[in-house]
């Protein structure tokens, strides 16, 4: 079956809702979170979409960056349409050939006690971060970004009025995860098309623009899926910290891999004899020297992707079922702090066997 790129139960609760009212069991909510798949596979289909090729759009990038765009509404030229202005001068400025999700929103500081302080020890600024309040303070996420796109992107910016820098999102940080806590899926940037959600009584025969942005008039070929579909498969989530040993969107992802469950809090990682030798210590060897990880003894690898498993979701979520073999597998990227520079961020592939409660190591990169 295609792997699912990503699914949202974090933001979207369709799936945990029906779930629990309905009494599903696992194997019940494996198979239609797989129908529902598939379903979304033929819509996109029939509007000339290629499900592929949105992956670097849905799934985090290790070689790729993230920045969280921030304006000030109060000095936009149009106040009555201060997002809509904003997120013009985002897509004047992003490459017509790129492809990105985009999210946006307000900043959620009712008490002005959190977001100035944070912004002022991370972000980029390129005018002040004087805005009258944090709800004032509108934000445009964008991932899948080159250094050299997101310089271009503040540069351009700073042409705008409302324009105040940037927050860098590639990695981990208290920052990133208290401005991604309040931002929605706005589209996802395939080139010159615009994919965006609508109504769900509304056929996905039709494609309509629920926005003021009038995309069209800017040069894209707008096309639109039902919510149901978009918020569960086409939502990007920013990696949050502070994630528990479980939630919601942990539970229903594992569910979307597998007919069988078992607590991710109960596996162990495990790496085979072979494979540590002949491909982890020769293969891979360098990127565990980035990592500072290539001097740990096989157990000792097999605990530190252990300890950091639940600091990210769950990603290229896939079910094999072949008449040679079966086996569920799913990506998470981890990040590894180094001296004197940036984490290194590695994904790393594992195959879930809910059984043995094992989870085992398939490639890192």
């Amino acid at each position: 079956m295609t792997a699912i790129h990503t699914l949202n139960a974090r933001s979207y609760l369709m799936f945990p809702g029906l779930r629990k009212y309905y009494g599903w069991s696992d194997e019940r909510t494996f198979k239609e979170i797989q129908h529902l798949h598939s379903n979304l596979l033929d819509i996109l289909r029939l509007k000339g979409i290629d499900y592929a090729a949105l992956r670097s759009a849905l799934t985090p990038q290790p070689a790729k960056h993230e920045a969280a765009f921030l304006f000030d509404e109060k000095r936009c030229i149009d106040g009555f349409k201060a997002g809509v202005e904003c997120a013009e001068a985002l897509f004047n400025a992003l490459d017509p050939k790129t492809t990105h999700s985009i999210l946006g929103g307000e900043l959620i500081d009712y008490r002005d006690e959190i977001a100035r302080r944070l912004l002022a020890g991370s972000a980029v600024v390129a005018t002040d971060l004087n805005f009258k309040h944090p709800c004032y303070c509108f934000v445009l996420y964008v991932n899948n970004l080159s250094e050299g796109a997101i310089a271009k992107v503040d540069a351009q910016l700073r042409a705008h009025p409302a324009y105040l820098g940037y927050l860098p999102c590639t990695y981990a940080s208290l920052a990133k995860t208290f401005v991604s806590l309040s931002l929605m899926n706005f589209v996802i940037k395939h080139g010159r098309t615009v994919i965006l959600e609508h109504e769900d009584d509304v056929p996905n025969t039709e494609n309509r623009n629920l926005h003021l942005h009038d995309y069209e008039a800017q040069g894209f070929e707008l096309k639109s899926l039902q919510s149901m579909y978009f918020s569960t498969f086409l939502a990007y989530k920013p990696e949050q910290m502070l994630l528990e040993d479980s939630d919601d969107d942990l539970e229903i992802s594992l569910r979307a891999m597998s007919p069988v469950v078992a607590p991710l809090a109960e596996f162990t990682v495990l790496i085979e004899d072979a494979k540590f030798e002949k491909y982890l210590q020769t293969v891979k060897l360098g990127k565990l020297e980035k990592a500072g990880l290539a001097s740990l003894t096989k157990a000792e690898l097999e605990k530190a992707i252990r300890a950091k498993l639940r600091m990210n979701y769950l990603y290229n979520m896939e079910w094999v079922d072949e008449p040679t073999h079966r086996l569920s597998k799913f990506n998470v990227m981890l990040e590894f702090p180094r001296d004197g520079g940036h984490p290194e961020r590695v994904v790393v592939a594992l195959e879930y066997r809910p059984v043995e409660r094992v989870l085992r190591l398939l490639t890192i990169t």
